[in-house]
């Protein structure tokens, strides 16, 4: 079961590098989702994260523990329940940078869903890295790792395209 779970369990830590480097790049956007939250914010708090964010995705993609995979699905969880509460306000979540669309139950939704499989794969068993990819045959490790690029980029668009694209077309 672990060796099924190591590519969602990697695009979910890729997926996190991704929101990380964003607001280490942009930090306006999560700035103004913990304002509306009433939660202290500032440039170096979100960096400061922002790192927190790199770091455990990297330790995730390069020697995953028990300990590290059962971090990443608390942090999943949390901003499965902030992006929830910032729905509810129709603010952006700031995620992958300042120009985020407001947050929406999808985008709690694709949080959740990362949570439950970094669990799942905390209680598994073995887990596996990125290297683990590469030492499958050649063709298996081609798929898995464009697969797993692939997976990753189709994350990040449905957080910050699918949201704006549903609401205008519901017309909301």
């Amino acid at each position: 079961m672990a060796d099924a779970l190591t590519p969602p369990l990697l695009v979910a830590a890729v997926v996190l590098a991704i929101a990380g480097f964003a607001k280490l790049r942009a930090p306006s956007g999560a700035m103004r989702a913990l304002q509306s939250l009433g939660l202290p914010a500032s440039p170096v708090l979100v960096r400061a994260f922002a790192v927190g964010e790199v770091a455990l995705a990297t330790w995730v993609l390069i020697h995953p523990s028990r300990f590290v995979v059962a971090a990443l699905a608390a942090a999943y969880a949390s901003f499965a329940l902030i992006s929830a509460a910032l729905a509810r306000r129709h603010a952006s979540c700031g995620c992958f940078g300042a120009a985020s669309p407001p947050a929406s139950a999808a985008q709690a939704s694709i949080s959740a869903t990362f949570a439950a499989v970094a669990l799942v794969s905390a209680t598994a068993g073995s887990l596996h890295g990125f290297a683990w990819l590469l030492d499958r045959p050649a063709w298996t490790a081609v798929v898995l790792v464009l697969a797993t690029a692939g997976s990753a980029y189709g994350a990040v668009v449905a957080y910050v395209a699918v949201p704006s694209a549903w609401s205008a077309w519901s017309g909301r």
